[in-house]
């Protein structure tokens, strides 16, 4: 399944790395809409579901098609969750493309919301929400970064610390 999983990140880089103008570009219809924050929030409740695979690739593929929306991860928080292989493999790369869909979806429910720190927390927020969730089906599942985001997040400094990293990044 990691094997899969990778060669989808594989595919969306290199679909990223395509001139705009190279292949079609698709816009989304409302039926995307709604299946785009589906399979988000299920993912983040459910990230270990059986389907969990097919979703992820159709949010992959869908997200690389679009052109009418942006993901963006800050130079840091990439690195940080980069970091979580280190730590423990077995969950990494659910949990750091959990972060891309969550930030999708909430571009979908919140198409004003121009604030890339706000987008951005968003994503992180729902990396933490399919993190709990593992958690209670493995509770040996331990992501030191991710706690100490959970932390912030208890105390509403989520987005703050989203934006040192912002920050940081661009010095």
């Amino acid at each position: 399944m990691v094997r899969k999983l990778f060669a989808v990140v594989v595919v969306l880089i290199l679909a990223a790395a395509v001139p705009s103008g190279a292949c079609p570009r698709h816009t989304f219809s409302p039926e995307d809409r709604a299946r785009v924050m589906a399979y988000a929030q299920s993912l983040e409740e459910h990230p270990l579901a059986k389907d969990s695979l097919e979703k992820r690739i159709w949010l992959t593929e869908w997200i690389v098609e679009v052109p009418d929306l942006t993901v963006t991860l800050c130079c840091n928080e990439l690195k940080a969750l980069e970091s979580l292989d280190q730590v423990n493999n077995t969950y990494s790369h659910q949990l750091r493309m959990q972060a891309v869909y969550s930030q999708a979806a909430f571009q979908l429910q919140h198409p004003e919301e121009k604030n890339e720190a706000t987008i951005q927390a968003a994503g992180l927020a729902g990396t933490l929400r399919a993190y709990r969730a593992i958690q209670q089906f493995d509770p040996t599942a331990k992501y030191p970064l991710l706690d100490n985001l959970m932390s912030l997040e208890k105390k509403g400094k989520l987005q703050k610390y989203v934006e040192r990293q912002n920050k940081r990044s661009k010095s």
